[in-house]
């Protein structure tokens, strides 16, 4: 079989099963790890990277790694790109975006807004298959594409709304440039919606709308690890996922800013959130 020809199977939904089997089982090695140390909290090392609230610790690099072992032993052709190790590159066309914790700052206070996440991709950005496990609450959320999303074995289907002042929006106030925009977000959103939530997780809260725990997510200047995966469990859902401008597709957003939400909520939201943040502002793909 030529490479091409390799990669265009992946596409059929047996290449696709497969790589969602895969998927569940990396999760469900992370999720381990994670569990495991967050049994012995006072035994990690905690580091801070960027500011005091972006954290590293052993559980996020042990689960990191073992997400890796089930990735390189199942898939050795394809390229890897996580939070907290170097990238891996590949020859299959195929990109695993991992998060082991994501939430890490939830996480080590041993609140439940973490989440691990792992998603498979195409050169072109479109996922074909995810799984965030959400170990504090025992809860799985996986999807391929085409497949539907199912959480702890059922499926689930979003109804729409048009209801905007009854809808709970998650958000992620973005890195610390990002968050002078926070008032501006704030005042602009509040007396629109039901109520804001602010979990801390981009995976976590992709995961709550995709499973009607939410019924909207804004996070800006995300990351591929943060949010790939909770792109594809909120629209094969049924929900409506893009960004802040003109863009409306299950893909990865090319502006890194992602909206995802219940149909009906979509277009409301880019209105009051589109002038807070200008097309090209909050652009941060690595």
């Amino acid at each position: 079989m030529t490479a091409a020809a390799s990669k265009a199977a992946l596409r059929d939904r047996s290449g696709m099963d497969a790589l969602l089997e895969v998927a569940r089982a990396a999760a469900h090695a992370g999720a381990a790890v994670a569990t495991s140390w967050a049994r012995e909290p006072g035994r990690l090392r905690v580091e801070e990277k960027a500011a005091s609230d972006d954290l590293v610790s052993q559980a996020d690099r042990e689960a990191e790694a073992a997400v890796r072992d089930v990735l390189e032993s199942h898939r050795p052709e394809d390229a890897i790109l996580g939070e907290e190790a170097p990238g891996r590159d590949g020859t299959s066309g195929i990109l695993w975006a991992v998060d082991p914790i994501d939430g890490t700052t939830n996480y080590l206070y041993g609140r439940a807004d973490w989440a691990v996440s792992v998603a498979a991709m195409d050169p072109l950005g479109q996922i074909l298959a995810a799984v965030i496990a959400e170990p504090a609450i025992d809860r799985l959320t996986e999807a391929r594409l085409g497949g539907g999303t199912w959480t702890n074995g059922r499926q689930i289907r979003l109804d729409p709304s048009r209801d905007l002042g009854r809808a709970l929006v998650e958000v992620n106030l973005g890195t610390p440039d990002q968050r002078q925009r926070a008032d501006a977000l704030v005042a602009a959103l509040v007396p629109r919606v039901r109520d804001l939530r602010r979990g801390g997780s981009a995976a976590a809260a992709l995961a709550q709308v995709a499973t009607g725990r939410a019924d909207a997510y804004w996070g800006p200047g995300l990351q591929r690890w943060d949010a790939a995966a909770g792109i594809l469990l909120v629209a094969e859902a049924g929900g409506v996922t893009g960004d802040a401008s003109d863009e409306r597709s299950a893909a990865w957003p090319a502006s890194g800013n992602v909206l995802a939400s219940r149909a009906g909520l979509f277009e409301p939201l880019q209105e009051l959130i589109s002038p807070v943040y200008p097309s090209g502002s909050t652009h941060h793909l690595e």
